[in-house]
């Protein structure tokens, strides 16, 4: 860039967290160096903090701010499910009892229907339910277990640092944790990007990270 003293941001920097290294990446999309457990979501085009998964049914990502509604919305969903199957085995055997198996398969099918729903329907959401309440427990997210950030498997030096070693304290702060602000300012304007681009130090956190030189040569 001839004279100029502009210095692109390091790939990558490094932060500790309870003793363990994590590495923080640049986001060069939203021109910023990702909180830690952040991701970028290819859908909605943001990062998105403790990033947990982009869900196609609710149209949203889940992330940090809204992650125990999902966790709610799909557990009660589960029970929801059980419930009407239930009810529905139990109708049509009563029924059966006193018209006969034959009889009421024909005199009733929207509840046929419903049990045959139902049905398949309860293994997959107990399913998701229960993968949930493993992440909940052991405070990970679909994206870091998908990906084994945290593997037992890879040695303990990459050991979950943000596990409180305690499925009740793991789901307490999970679940009924602080209710963090939202970053965005709904009322604020988006500025244009003009002018020589700013130096990255604005954008590094304030947790004491070090940036890792080794990924970045030097420019003349």
């Amino acid at each position: 860039m001839g004279t100029s003293t502009y210095r692109p941001p390091a790939r990558t920097m490094e932060v500790v967290i309870n003793k363990y290294v994590v590495k923080l990446k640049y986001c060069y999309t939203c021109k910023m160096f990702r909180p830690p457990r952040t991701s970028h979501c290819s859908v909605c085009d943001n990062c998105v903090e403790r990033f947990d998964h982009h869900c196609p049914w609710v149209g949203n990502c889940v992330g940090k701010r809204n992650y125990r509604y999902f966790y709610a919305f799909i557990l009660s969903l589960s029970f929801l499910t059980a419930f009407i199957f239930a009810c529905v085995v139990t109708h049509l055997t009563l029924r059966s009892q006193r018209d006969g198996f034959l009889t009421t398969l024909k005199t009733t099918p929207a509840s046929v229907l419903e049990l045959v729903i139902c049905f398949f329907s309860v293994w997959s959401i107990l399913g998701l339910s229960g993968f949930h309440t493993y992440l909940v427990a052991s405070n990970l997210t679909t994206n870091e277990d998908i990906k084994g950030s945290w593997s037992n498997k890879r040695g303990s030096e990459f050991a979950n640092p943000y596990s409180h070693k305690s499925v009740l304290t793991n789901c307490c702060a999970v679940l009924c944790g602080p209710f963090h602000p939202s970053l965005i300012d709904r009322r604020g304007f988006i500025q244009p990007d003009v002018g020589t681009p700013s130096s990255p130090k604005s954008e590094i956190p304030s947790f004491g990270a070090k940036p890792d030189t080794s990924m970045v040569g030097s420019i003349p």
